[in-house]
């Protein structure tokens, strides 16, 4: 019998993946969505069909078999997993995709494991347009025979990779996800660093534009330079919110520090990301990196774009 697969969590990253496991998942049974707010879930169930809602975790433990949570902070995953633990959770599947600390993430294994669960992190790099387009890159640590069940729900269903660390430490894959992190937002500083110096220059942003185009034609430069070019980050609905960008940034200096790793591109990147908070708020987008690069140079925050 195939399992029953249940996924919490519905923000943009959530409703894409669930989008993707109707349509490409082969599910043999509807898959089972919790969402705290309640209207969230329903609005997309309704569009994606083949989905049911229940009310509470305990729904979700008691009518499953794989649970694949992604939620939008560490703190809404140490909630759902006190809750998840309360319950008889012997032979059940955890998947979590959620951006957290290593530490937090080996925390939880340890716990799901002690209560005869399985559990495989799988921390994903992307944003929520490439997981809508199965782009995402999957990274899964667990046991090798945790990871295998899963594989069946990743490349060509949620994903276009996996990067498999089976037999590793669940907080390897987080750690992993953390380095890719460092990755974005370092290129970002450099996509909007190079825009700005050309539009300082008097080359202009198509001209740079055009050479960007030819020499990274594809994710992640492309989108990043597209958003920025298109005013997407001060106009749109955010890829990421800068302050959950920046709740881990701290985890991450800290980190470098204490292994004795230079990165300094990271450390300008994040500086500027305090900038966006500071001159936009909260819920600015990430990319809005550019924007503080323009206000260092002496330009307006947005670029003007029609």
């Amino acid at each position: 019998m195939a399992p029953r697969l249940a996924f919490i969590g519905m923000g943009l990253m959530g409703q894409a993946m669930t989008k993707n496991l109707v349509l490409h998942g082969n599910l043999d049974t509807p898959l089972t969505i919790y969402n705290r707010t309640k209207k969230s879930a329903e609005e997309h169930s309704a569009i994606i069909g083949h989905s049911i809602i229940v009310d509470s975790i305990e729904e979700v433990v008691l009518g499953s078999d794989v649970i694949w949570s992604c939620l939008q902070d560490e703190k809404a995953v140490e909630d759902t997993y006190k809750s998840i633990l309360t319950k008889d959770i012997n032979g059940k599947l955890f998947i979590e995709s959620s951006t957290i600390t290593p530490e937090s993430t080996n925390s939880i294994a340890k716990q799901v494991l002690s209560a005869g669960g399985e559990f495989v992190a799988l921390p994903v790099m992307g944003e929520p347009s490439m997981a809508e387009r199965q782009m995402l890159i999957c990274i899964a640590a667990g046991s090798p025979e945790s990871v295998e069940r899963i594989k069946p729900y990743i490349v060509g269903v949620v994903g276009h990779s996996l990067v498999d660390l089976s037999g590793e430490e669940p907080g390897k894959a987080s750690l992993l996800k953390i380095m890719g992190n460092v990755l974005i937002i370092s290129t970002m500083e450099t996509v909007a660093e190079v825009n700005v110096f050309a539009e300082k220059c008097g080359l202009g942003m198509q001209n740079m534009e055009k050479l960007m185009g030819q020499m990274f034609p594809r994710p992640p430069h492309a989108i990043y330079n597209q958003r920025m070019m298109n005013g997407d980050y001060y106009k749109n609905t955010p890829m990421v919110e800068v302050s959950k960008a920046r709740s881990l940034t701290s985890h991450v200096l800290d980190l470098a520090k204490s292994a004795g790793a230079s990165v300094k591109a990271y450390e300008v990147a994040v500086e500027h990301l305090k900038v966006v908070e500071t001159h936009v708020g909260s819920k600015a987008d990430i990319l809005g990196i550019y924007g503080a690069v323009r206000l260092e140079s002496g330009l307006p925050y947005e670029n003007g774009s029609q």
